[in-house]
């Protein structure tokens, strides 16, 4: 008998998101009280909201982890995915964003655009998710909403459309209510040339029309306004996002396509993978790719609660996945669906148990969260462990999920900037079987030189073929495949402890006797002859430099060049408007926190810098000895 709970006809996944402090949670509390899925808003302040789950995210006021609440609204459920607003954790957003059917984006009415919402709207345009702009705290002193749209069209969309009409803001009697049908009528006619048309021809169109037409105009966004905290304005948002976005009944019939963008650990340290279906279903005991499903939930109004299966449009919790990470498709993957696209940290930092005994502990531990976040990778070198970082809120966050979580007290050293070594010369090291030196029935000489900048690691097997263990490997391509994966190990860790990159090592030497050797032989005999082949090559330490691209106002040209400049960044492209600039250049990756921080102030809070990975250089200062 199939136990799983009466669900709504459609379903709406709905991100909130928004910069730290704009109100996203308080959102999120008064959506679902007005959806009537609780009957008391809970607060950032008391701790007491929904989504904010984690203790440290009740301590720290601010969303860590993306998570997902449930409303009935009509025959609709909605799904509201509240995903973390602060920059360490963009990659959380980012692996959410990919779920959504809409957004809901939250802008203050008081602080206005910050940088952080020009990202998050990029992200949004770049998945091209369908956005709606909440103006919120109209309650608030100080707010302006009339200069919070501007900054909106200023600095994210020139084609807005106003929903609300604000009154008294900056006060406790702050009150909205809908723009009228002939105002509404007026701001649509400017990008539907239909609706002006029907308007001229037949008069002022119905309420209807002009929703159609705003839900058709795609390049057109919903501006609303109103207060999370009053829930001042909350119901024409309900109501907005039940008519413009997308809701979907899904493919129950087709095959089962979902995606994995969530995985978490239960008390008892069972893996759940939340899942976006798209199509088909998904049962108890299905088989998939992943593993065995031996548990689902299904997210309703009050929490998720246990079924034994789950159709197309719902956001579902399953166990049993052993096998699955974050951004994988469970059954076939739709070819329109755009892929995450956010780059790995470029930090690292050693981290210790304060208890040595727990050493072991905490690699497990470590293990377990980086199954997690698979943009935290766990390095083990010289007997130090180290985990990759965004930045030093997402380094507090490890060590106080390490000591609440695990009972393991941990010392995080200072962040430093993940370098790469490159061999600085040509090294040739041989092991011969039968020699004092090797223990293995194997000979193997190979050559380690510089290879192209960019070019990453090459391997060439030169040596005589009938000398090579086709026995073991079938062919030469086989054999070289192979050993290819064998150098994983010799190159993590160069002589100054950083990964070796953009090297080329050629097999010059091989032999063995009748009756040998094992794979295990050949892979000790390689890690061993290409490390000492690459301590004689010698190698350059090489730091990552970031291309970046800075967007500010204007005005504040003067300042945001001289912050530039004393970053080394030259600009090579200058691009201006009258409102807009933007400058192009290169800079040590190791400085791009330091300098968002210097051009926050020096743009008043509105540069947005852009930084992707663009190449190596040298250092220019002693080599830093890796330690992660």
């Amino acid at each position: 008998m199939d136990r799983s709970p009466v669900l709504p006809r459609h379903w709406l996944n709905l991100g909130v998101l928004a910069h730290v402090d704009a109100g996203k949670t308080s959102l999120t509390e008064a959506l679902l009280q007005l959806g009537g899925a609780v009957a008391q808003r809970g607060r950032v302040d008391d701790g007491t909201t929904q989504t904010d789950s984690l203790a440290m995210e009740r301590r720290r006021g601010i969303t860590i982890r993306a998570a997902v609440a449930t409303f009935y609204a009509a025959d609709v459920g909605v799904n509201i995915v509240d995903t973390p607003g602060h920059p360490d954790f963009i990659a959380e957003v980012d692996r959410s964003l990919s779920v959504l059917d809409g957004a809901v984006l939250v802008v203050s009415a008081v602080e206005g655009i910050q940088a952080q919402t020009i990202v998050l709207h990029r992200a949004l345009r770049r998945l091209d998710v369908p956005t709606i702009f909440f103006v919120n705290k109209v309650d608030r002193s100080g707010a302006d909403p009339g200069r919070t749209i501007r900054q909106i069209q200023r600095h994210l969309t020139e084609s807005v459309v106003t929903l609300s009409a604000v009154h008294d803001p900056g006060t406790a009697n702050a009150r909205v209510e809908a723009v009228g049908r002939e105002a509404l009528c007026a701001e649509l006619a400017g990008y539907d040339d239909a609706l002006l048309r029907d308007w001229v021809d037949h008069g002022p169109p119905s309420a209807e029309r002009l929703w159609q037409s705003l839900r058709s105009t795609k390049q057109v966004s919903a501006v609303l306004a109103g207060s999370a905290r009053t829930a001042v304005g909350v119901e024409q948002l309900i109501d907005a996002t039940l008519r413009l976005f997308p809701t979907s009944s899904g493919d129950h019939t087709g095959p089962t396509s979902g995606q994995v963008f969530k995985i978490e650990r239960t008390s008892k340290r069972a893996r759940v993978c939340s899942i976006r279906l798209r199509t088909g279903s998904l049962a108890v005991r299905d088989h998939v790719a992943q593993g065995v499903v031996t548990a689902l939930q299904i997210q309703q109004p009050g929490g998720a609660i246990a079924g034994t299966r789950a159709t197309a449009g719902q956001i579902v919790q399953v166990e049993g996945l052993d096998q699955a990470r974050i951004g994988d498709w469970i059954g076939t993957r739709p070819t329109d669906v755009p892929a995450p696209n956010f780059l790995p940290p470029a930090l690292q930092s050693t981290i210790t148990a304060v208890d040595p005994g727990q050493q072991n502990d905490l690699h497990k531990a470590l293990t377990e969260l980086a199954d997690i976040d698979p943009l935290i990778t766990l390095r083990v070198r010289q007997d130090e462990l180290h985990v990759s970082l965004y930045g030093k809120v997402q380094q507090e966050v490890i060590a106080e999920t390490l000591a609440t979580e695990y009972g393991i007290e941990v010392v995080l050293g200072q962040p430093s900037v993940i370098c790469v070594e490159r061999p600085a010369g040509k090294g040739y090291a041989v092991l011969r079987y039968g020699s004092p030196e090797q223990q293995y029935p194997y000979t193997m000489g190979v050559t380690v030189e510089p290879a192209a900048p960019g070019s990453g690691i090459e391997l060439v097997v030169a040596a005589e073929h009938g000398s090579l263990p086709l026995h073991v490997y079938g062919t030469i391509e086989g054999f070289r495949e192979t050993v290819f994966r064998y150098l994983d190990e010799p190159l993590a860790a160069g002589p100054n402890g950083w990964q070796v990159t953009d090297a080329k090592i050629t097999v010059v030497e091989s032999g063995y006797p009748p009756a040998a050797p094992h794979p295990a032989h050949v892979r000790y005999t390689t890690a061993l002859v290409v490390k000492e082949a690459l301590d004689k090559a010698g190698t350059t330490v090489c730091e990552p430099i970031d291309g970046v691209s800075v967007e500010f106002p204007s005005e504040t040209m003067p300042e945001v060049l001289k912050v530039l400049g004393r970053y080394g960044a030259i600009a090579e492209t200058t691009a201006l408007s009258s409102e807009l600039a933007v400058v192009r250049g290169a800079v040590r990756t190791g400085s791009i926190d330091a300098l968002r921080n210097e051009l926050t102030s020096a743009a008043h809070g509105l540069a947005v810098l852009d930084a992707r990975l663009d190449h190596y250089a040298p250092v220019r200062r002693q080599p830093v000895r890796g330690r992660g």
